[in-house]
């Protein structure tokens, strides 16, 4: 039977009137002059076929190798791994959700969302190619993490090739209910993106809970298709194949759902990306951060300054302001505050696993601390970005530096505190009695945490006083292999990263040796950032900023 709109010359011209704007806004598009030809597009799908052939699958595979050790094969197959990694999953679908306001999974150039999305076609058939490439980069990092756990797995004996292959088809349908959650941030408004945040969020401690708390049964169900048990417990192809129908259908749902995505939204998010993606191309990785710094949302009519009361001094008065100042962007706050004590919790972990699990607990806390500390920085960065400013309340660029670490300094004192006692009492093996000296190894692993928070705040206000990249940097240096000057420029990007890395390890180090050596390192490495940041913040006062 033929379809009616085809018969119809209305829907007809339309159809073709579609084709040629479609076809005219493409001819514009590769007009320009940084537009890839079929050659460009052939030879990068080269590039990244023979990546994955010669690097990514060799590499993978001596990850798994290297892997599969003593002591963390213990860890990754023992009762409770499933359920904490179904845990984290709804955690990160949590995160996605919140980051949905952001950048969401379809975003396309602005030029696309005037011409495109903005016209009478259908949304979906602008945004469905950016939501696909977004699904293909998420599918192939969970495909590659569930391919090294169970490629350990099976090299350790307690999985089959089966059961690792069930894995691997679950981490496809688990990429599919991400994105899912990641596109529903997107379209949701505010309130309605906050509470599904906040429902995964507790599905992720219920999930946290029933693991520890829970019997063999609750376990096996909450660790879905992870394989648990040993290799005689059988291959979990239900739980695998229902995760991955699940995501099929969620991916399903989600193609209609992209044309509920507003035009305000695309715009904005468009306009941004673009933002942030030139400041990187120019070498400016604080710009392009910034260009997402969340705004204030609540707590508009909440004083920052109290008036009509009795002065409390300049330390009250900072302190008041900068701690509004966090209240009145609540997303942010409830990210660092979970930020800190995850990473407090990581860094307790570090003292007590051994091997590469212990080395990548203390790398992934040390930098999960340094990136949560600039949520509570912000009056920091004020204080350096007020050079050549009018002194108004007669406060040099010094002392408010000094004024405004003293909130973050408290507040991450504290969650440091918290987090590392949580996670004492939580872990297995970090209480009291362990060793010949009875909760030495507790004591340690509780003041690493707090002891870095001061270093990451002082190591914030060297940042923030970097100033512009110096010329210099960018002067190539011819090698054999090519040109090596990309090497001093990220060094340059990243040093206060690095620096952070290098003072959790070596704290770490030391603290392992003894409390002198601790003590006398965590002062050193103070006293240095502390001098380094005082003199940018003189370089940049006598380059007149």
């Amino acid at each position: 039977m033929a379809d009616p709109a085809a018969q119809d010359p209305a829907a007809q011209d339309l159809a073709v009137q579609d084709r040629a704007a479609k076809d005219a806004v493409a001819r514009v598009w590769a007009a320009r002059a940084n537009a890839r030809g079929a050659l460009d597009l052939a030879y990068l799908l080269y590039l990244v076929v023979i990546t994955i052939l010669v690097i990514a699958v060799p590499l993978l595979r001596e990850l798994g190798l290297l892997l599969a050790r003593p002591d963390v094969l213990p860890v990754i197959s023992a009762p409770a791994a499933g359920g904490l990694v179904t845990a984290g999953l709804l955690l990160a679908a949590g995160l996605l959700v919140l980051l949905g306001a952001s950048r969401g999974p379809a975003v396309l150039p602005p030029f696309f969302v005037v011409t495109l999305a903005s016209s009478h076609r259908p949304r979906r058939t602008a945004l469905v190619r950016p939501f696909a490439r977004t699904g293909a980069a998420l599918a192939a990092g969970l495909l590659a993490l569930a391919g090294v756990i169970g490629w350990v797995l099976v090299l350790g004996g307690t999985t089959s090739p089966a059961g690792a292959v069930a894995l691997g088809i679950a981490g496809l349908g688990a990429a599919a209910l991400l994105e899912g959650a990641w596109l529903a941030g997107q379209v949701l408004p505010g309130v309605g993106r906050r509470i599904l945040a906040l429902v995964l969020a507790l599905g992720a401690a219920g999930a946290v809970l029933g693991t520890v708390r829970g019997g063999a049964a609750g376990r096996r169900l909450l660790a879905l298709a992870y394989p648990v048990g040993g290799a005689d417990a059988g291959v979990p192809w239900t739980a695998a194949l229902a995760v991955l129908v699940l995501g099929v259908l969620v991916g399903i749902l989600c193609v209609p759902a992209l044309d509920r995505v507003r035009g305000t939204v695309l715009l904005e998010q468009a306009a941004r990306w673009e933002s942030a993606l030139t400041s990187a191309r120019s070498g400016d990785l604080s710009a392009a951060a910034g260009t997402y710094r969340v705004r204030p949302s609540v707590g508009r009519r909440l004083p920052a300054v109290r008036r009509g009361a009795r002065s409390a001094g300049l330390v009250g008065l900072y302190l008041r302001r900068d701690l509004v100042a966090l209240a009145r962007t609540p997303e942010r706050l409830v990210l660092g505050v979970l930020g800190v004590l995850a990473a407090s919790v990581l860094l307790v972990a570090a003292r007590l696993l051994m091997g590469p699990l212990g080395f990548a607990a203390l790398v992934l806390g040390a930098l999960l601390l340094w990136s949560a500390s600039g949520v509570f920085v912000d009056g920091l960065r004020h204080g350096v970005e007020s050079l050549g400013a009018p002194r108004l309340l007669a406060q040099g660029v010094g002392v408010q530096v000094l004024l405004h670490s003293l909130a973050p300094l408290l507040v991450m004192g504290l969650l440091s505190v918290l987090g590392s006692g949580l996670g004492v009492l939580v872990l297995p093996g970090a209480g009291p009695g362990l060793g010949p000296d009875p909760g030495a190894v507790g004591a340690l692993a509780v003041v690493l945490a707090p002891a870095l928070v001061p270093l990451m705040i002082i190591g914030r206000a060297r940042d923030a006083a970097k100033g512009p990249m110096p010329l210099a940097l960018a002067t190539p240096i011819p090698t054999p292999q090519g040109d090596a000057s990309i090497l001093p420029l990220v060094a340059w990007q990243a040093d206060a990263i690095l620096f952070a890395l290098l003072a959790a390890g070596l704290l770490f180090l030391a603290l392992g040796a003894s409390w002198t050596w601790g003590i006398g390192l965590w002062a050193v490495a103070g006293v240095l950032l502390a001098s380094d940041a005082r003199r940018r913040v003189q370089e940049l006062s006598r380059g007149g900023r």
